[in-house]
């Protein structure tokens, strides 16, 4: 366990740091530095839910409050702002470049439907999940999942990809639910593989 360590509601100050965890992992294959954050953090927004289980582990042993990892969660009928902000901030962006976003929403909402066809309205859904420091993922996921537990929650319920550490998940008491392979984003050479997995609360 972390020592000086606190989970509290997710503050949005914190977004670009988190950004920062996924950018090279997210990035499009197009534009430069700026659009490529932008794609990741319109990604991200897409997995803010309008509800109260967006978490962030804090180090409070700092003279400032550090930033560790986040963890946002969704249930079954949640919607997210994602497109106001994208509304928004998008028009500084050429057309060509807007089209990767709109591959990122349509993969983000072919995956959410499909692991929700899967959910009862007891099921919790993990959305998002990015850690700073080693072990601060597993220590705001263990967290989490007390939480979630103690207020009824049976079953939690994710999706991702291989361009994410998923094997992480085998790790912590998840077990793998689908494996499929997303065409779209898939080349001659390999598929591009996404997984659902599930965990009792």
């Amino acid at each position: 366990m972390l020592q000086n360590t606190i989970v509290r509601p997710f503050e949005m100050k914190n977004l670009p740091l988190a950004v920062d965890v996924v950018v090279p992992l997210w990035s499009p294959p197009v534009g430069d530095d700026e659009f490529k954050r932008f794609d990741v953090e319109y990604i991200i927004r897409n997995n803010i839910a309008e509800n109260d289980y967006q978490f962030e582990l804090i180090d409070e042993s700092q003279n400032a409050d550090e930033f560790l990892a986040a963890a946002f969660l969704s249930r079954k009928g949640d919607v997210n702002k994602a497109k106001e902000w994208f509304d928004n901030e998008s028009k500084r962006f050429p057309a060509e470049l807007l089209a990767a976003c709109a591959l990122s929403r349509d993969y983000i909402c072919i995956m959410d439907e499909r692991t929700l066809s899967l959910m009862n309205d007891d099921d919790i859904k993990l959305s998002f999940f990015a850690s700073r420091k080693p072990g601060a993922g597993g220590e705001l996921f263990n967290r989490i999942c007390d939480k979630l537990h103690a207020e009824g929650w049976k079953k939690l319920y994710l999706w991702t990809d291989c361009d994410c550490n998923w094997n992480w998940y085998n790790k912590h008491g998840l077990t793998l639910v689908e494996e499929n392979v997303y065409e779209p984003f898939s080349s001659e050479n390999e598929d591009y593989k996404t997984f659902i997995f599930s965990k009792p609360l």
